[in-house]
């Protein structure tokens, strides 16, 4: 396998090639190790010919699993890779899956690589804009369902400043992949394509200028290929996902005469020109393999034409390069190089400042400035707000989905609750956090409940001070500089740690003794009023109590309730008070009094804690820590963040 790029001065080319002549060893302590003859290397041809090998098996195998590679302005190398560690929470059988990629930097020689993006799931395809931003594919699907979400964002070359770059709430196409920026455009060329299939499809472009979801974004370079699994289902299995399709879909000529066709990789020379992949057989679905040779390489238009290049009779030919020399981006400032007041927020371009006073400065840890919490779409109840709580989703450590559960949520991440801030009156909010860990946040009320949760992530990096203008603002909200806001009159706060058992998260710990005290008295074994019991017993994956109560909590779950998800599970966008305490009939029971209980206000925010967390029972994904929680034991924080 190998995958070309060449440097701006296209007098270097740069490319991974992954030869396997044996793949039975599936780890570096299998025995079958000294059998296994794998060869992957970084080389760079520049007419001095230097190379790098491998010093170690584990190093080989580490690095077979990177690609999507590009130059950066400096000359280091952008790519995704497994380095970041943990395993994508869908799919899959028990004990087996697909490791997580996400985005990496190198040294051009392959050196100092390095991961520089802490998101929990699956990345792909970065590439360098114009401006120095790298524009890659992120599945974003933190809460949400799993088929769609695989849509393109940025961040700067040292990972700081993540931002969804156009699609994140678009059903149709499911995915964008291979985006590369038009040369003299704002626009960038990529490929829609399926969930269940490899990367392949139609070639669109992508104006966000115009809007950041929707339609109204993308023109159709190749019309004669639909997208698939969307507008049409994907053989053999019959993928199809068509809840973003609004009109009826007319079935090109083409289509009809080659079924489910389709293009990748393209390289653009102009808005109407470019260089693509393109096969006449069709796109074939998961768990199927796709024909070796189906792919040649062509000149294509945006007029219906297409011209072949080169074609191999027995592989495939992918990602065309023209080897030509071209503008060399800009160089983008690190994270915490920044000398900007927070208050210059703007989402728009996501600045990554540091304050002068409290700044985050040469540490572990950086600083989120929020300007108003109540610029936010949906609208948030006026007056509602009182902390945000800080929430870090973590990557799921074991393979294959539901392996194990960490509660009743379908293929749900795992969550700690690291504590909360508090939001000023007039809504702002600044604060320390952890660099290097994916956070959410919540905004919460004075007992403590979700007024409305965060199904996405944000990270910092070290060093980096993020500032946004409110929570889930319109994305083309622009806000002039703002030294007003009452949380920068103050050095930003530090996290206050949450109620016992939210950290690691412990339905045991934090929720059972509150049952214990007030409730377990009408319903224990030998009194289940009502025929529910609510004690700490161990039943099945949890306990009795958790089995009982969880189901009345509106927790996110994409694919175990019935009806349409866009209504039972809030999506794309999550609607202020649906999930957690605030949306559930069991709180509201519990706050009315029922059978003149009368919790304290600890006692509250414990079980909003939970009910807010996703009504998880487990705080991490290790077999054998899960089972200390679920006898009510202690455990150490999870290993992989």
């Amino acid at each position: 396998m190998s995958k070309i790029f060449a440097s701006h001065a296209a007098f270097a080319v740069v490319f991974l090639v992954v030869a396997c002549l044996s793949v039975r060893a599936q780890t570096a302590d299998s025995p079958d190790v000294e059998q296994a003859m794998i060869e992957s290397d970084w080389r760079k041809q520049d007419g001095i010919g230097t190379e790098r090998k491998p010093s170690t098996f584990q190093e080989a195998i580490a690095r077979t699993l990177e690609r999507g590679d590009q130059l950066l302005h400096d000359g280091q190398i952008v790519f995704i890779s497994t380095r970041r560690g943990g395993w994508h929470r869908c799919g899959g059988r028990p004990g087996e899956g697909c490791e997580n990629h996400t985005l990496a930097i190198a040294n051009a020689d392959g050196s100092d690589a390095h991961p520089i993006s802490f998101h929990e799931t699956q990345e792909w395809d970065p590439s360098v804009l114009d401006d120095g931003r790298v524009i890659f594919t992120r599945w974003d699907y933190v809460d949400r369902h799993a088929v769609f979400y695989q849509q393109l964002f940025t961040a700067r070359p040292d990972g700081s400043a993540p931002a969804s770059f156009y699609g994140n709430n678009t059903f149709n196409p499911v995915g964008i992949w291979e985006a590369r920026q038009v040369p003299g455009s704002r626009r960038v060329m990529a490929t829609a394509g399926a969930h269940h299939a490899m990367t392949a499809g139609s070639i669109i472009l992508v104006d966000a200028e115009r809007a950041l979801d929707g339609p109204a974004a993308i023109a159709r370079l190749t019309p004669d290929a639909l997208f698939p699994e969307s507008e049409y289902p994907i053989p053999p299995v019959g993928w199809h996902a068509p809840v973003g399709v609004t009109v009826p879909v007319v079935m090109p000529p083409e289509a009809e005469r080659w079924p489910e066709h389709c293009y990748k990789s393209p390289y653009p020379l102009s808005e109407k020109y470019f260089l693509a992949a393109y096969s006449f057989d069709s796109l074939i679905g998961e768990p199927q393999a796709n024909p070796v040779n189906m792919f040649g390489l062509y000149l294509v238009d945006c007029f219906g034409n297409k011209e072949l290049l080169y074609r191999d009779a027995d592989i495939s030919s992918i990602w065309p390069v023209p080897l030509r020399p071209r503008p060399r981006p800009p160089i983008v400032e690190q994270a915490a190089s920044h000398a900007h007041n927070p208050a210059d927020a703007d989402r728009t371009v996501n600045r990554a400042t540091k304050h002068t006073s409290g700044d985050a400065g040469a540490t572990n840890d950086g600083v989120f400035f929020v300007r108003n919490v109540y610029e936010s779409y949906p609208l948030l109840p006026a007056d509602s707000v009182k902390r945000l709580r800080i929430v870090q989703v973590l990557p799921k450590s074991t393979p294959g989905i539901n392996w194990p559960r960490v509660g009743l949520a379908n293929a749900s991440p795992g969550k700690r609750v690291l504590g909360t801030v508090p939001v000023e009156p007039d809504g702002s909010a600044y604060f320390r956090a952890p660099a290097g860990i994916p956070l959410s946040f919540h905004t919460i009320d004075e007992l403590g409940q979700a007024v409305q949760v965060m199904r996405s992530v944000v990270y910092l990096q070290p060093g980096e001070t993020r500032a946004c203008i409110g929570c889930h603002e319109r994305r083309t909200t622009v806000s002039p500089p703002d030294t007003s806001a009452l949380a920068l009159h103050r050095l930003p706060s530090t996290i206050e740690a949450g109620p016992d058992g939210s950290n690691p998260l412990s339905y045991p710990t934090l929720v059972q003794p509150v049952l214990d005290k007030n409730c377990v008295s009408c319903h224990s074994r030998e009194k289940p009023d009502g025929g529910i019991m609510l004690t700490g017993d161990p039943q099945g994956s949890f306990t009795v109590s958790y089995n009982a109560l969880a189901p009345c909590v509106s927790y996110s779950d994409w694919a175990g309730r019935g009806g349409d998800f866009r209504v039972v599970n809030s999506e794309p966008i999550s609607q202020p008070g649906h999930f957690g305490a605030r949306g559930s009939n069991l709180m509201k029971l519990i706050l009315g009094g029922h059978q003149n209980v009368k919790l304290s206000a600890d006692e509250i925010v414990r079980l909003a804690t939970w009910m807010d967390a996703n009504a998880l029972f487990y705080g991490t994904f290790n077999h054998d820590d899960q089972a200390c929680q679920q006898r009510g034991e202690r455990i150490a924080k999870p290993a992989l963040q």
